[in-house]
């Protein structure tokens, strides 16, 4: 059994069905209420996941002495969550993104109080400048956040803060391995049970058993793909950014399509291509995570729809991918990662499923077509699937991938399966 730690906050579905009791350890971790430039859009309130497992926030709201407004998304284990007045404003003071913008509440500068609640339990609460007795604690133009996870229900559980820490801060509970909210690099899962009835199987059995199993999962909308993938594909090395993967530079989280018009910020890259079976973010595969990428614009443009395959030229700005007309050659060391998504694609979606995607396939030619529900070619994917092996920063993301969305890519667990079912096609 292993186990995530989860620092990046994102937000995720309502559908998540892990609402927790009212006994949940969410906290009210920092608020920012008397802003340094306007009230009306830097405003902000985080909570604290105090739990190793995530938990949707259906039915969980925040008042203050005004107002009440209505939580959505999911809070990871051992994370935090920014709800914000203004996205954009959240961005421009801290340069952090939040997982719930459009908050309602108007927070008072000369007292005023917060409280978190599970439909009418108050789970929850803090106050500032007197509006509760005894809560006395300031912070004209810098926000105010809990010191511990020691809750004694009073002022001295808080503090002022030099300016503000959204979505970080002195909170952390062990969730396995060396412990701390800086880790997150293997998910709980016990692979023979999750794998239930695999074994022996193989060929068309195997896959059809596989496809039973990676079914019903979290699905996020297309806005929450930029936080949940700056999670899962964020540098071990420097957790304020993420790992590209053609490019296979090492870029701030921050600096992405949206928030910058350059042609170097990154974007959502679908190594499926989207247009080649799912147009619709409606449909589950155009935003599951275990085959969305960043990538900077210009070099997924370059990429486009294209079947992958041997041969081309190579790109300037990437001189280790190549591309021509109609294929596209990742850098040898992302090829079996490359290789091993499509074939969680075409098993997880074989047959389709109720929300329109096709039925996926991977045949071997290149190219399949601009809007062929297919991408190639099969025998050259097989090929990098075993001249790059699955490495360290491709498990990590798939227990990642499992916290988040609630299914594993099995390829990346047994790589054996590959040859199992893929194998009798190109010996």
């Amino acid at each position: 059994m292993q186990q995530i730690r989860t620092r990046w906050l994102l937000s995720a579905v309502a559908s998540l069905l892990l609402a927790g009791p009212a006994h949940s350890k969410i906290m009210i971790s920092e608020v920012l209420y008397d802003a340094p430039n306007n009230d009306t859009t830097e405003e902000f309130v985080e909570l604290y996941n105090d739990s190793c497992t995530a938990v949707s926030l259906s039915g969980y709201s925040l008042t203050d002495n005004g107002a009440t407004f209505n939580l959505s998304g999911t809070i990871a284990g051992n994370g935090y969550f920014v709800v914000a007045k203004s996205s954009a404003a959240l961005q421009s003071l801290f340069g952090k993104a939040a997982q719930q913008s459009g908050m309602t509440l108007s927070l008072g500068n000369s007292g005023d109080y917060v409280k978190l609640k599970q439909g009418t339990t108050e789970l929850d609460m803090v106050a500032f400048e007197n509006a509760v007795s005894g809560w006395s604690i300031e912070g004209i133009d810098k926000s105010i956040e809990r010191k511990s996870l020691t809750d004694t229900n009073s002022v001295n559980d808080w503090r002022v803060t030099t300016k503000g820490n959204p979505t970080t801060g002195p909170l952390s509970v062990t969730c396995g391995g060396s412990g701390g909210g800086t880790g997150g690099d293997t998910g709980t899962v016990n692979l023979p049970t999750y794998y239930v009835n695999t074994s022996g199987k193989t060929g068309a059995v195997l896959k059809a058993q596989l496809n039973s199993i990676l079914r019903g999962h979290v699905r996020f909308t297309y806005a929450q793909v930029w936080d949940a993938i700056s999670y899962t594909d964020e540098d071990p090395s420097n957790t304020d950014n993420v790992i590209l993967l053609y490019a296979g530079r090492s870029q701030a989280k921050t600096f992405r399509a949206g928030t910058s018009t350059s042609q170097d910020a990154w974007n959502r890259e679908h190594v499926w291509a989207k247009s080649h079976g799912f147009p619709d973010e409606a449909q589950y595969a155009h935003t599951d995570l275990h085959h969305l990428r960043p990538e900077d614009v210009s070099l997924n443009s370059t990429r486009g729809n294209k079947d992958f395959d041997i041969g081309g030229s190579t790109i300037a700005e990437a001189p280790l991918n190549k591309t021509d007309t109609d294929s596209f050659e990742p850098r040898d060391s992302v090829k079996g990662d490359v290789a091993r998504m499509l074939f969680y694609m075409d098993t997880r979606y074989e047959g389709g499923d109720e929300t329109g995607t096709p039925d996926l396939s991977i045949p071997n030619i290149a190219p399949t077509g601009s809007t062929a529900p297919q991408m190639g070619k099969l025998c050259t994917l097989v090929a990098w699937h075993k001249a790059d092996p699955v490495d360290a920063f491709e498990q990590r993301r798939n227990n990642r991938i499992y916290e988040l969305q609630k299914n594993r890519n099995p390829f990346i667990d047994n790589p054996q399966w590959v040859a199992a079912i893929y194998g009798a096609s190109c010996p």
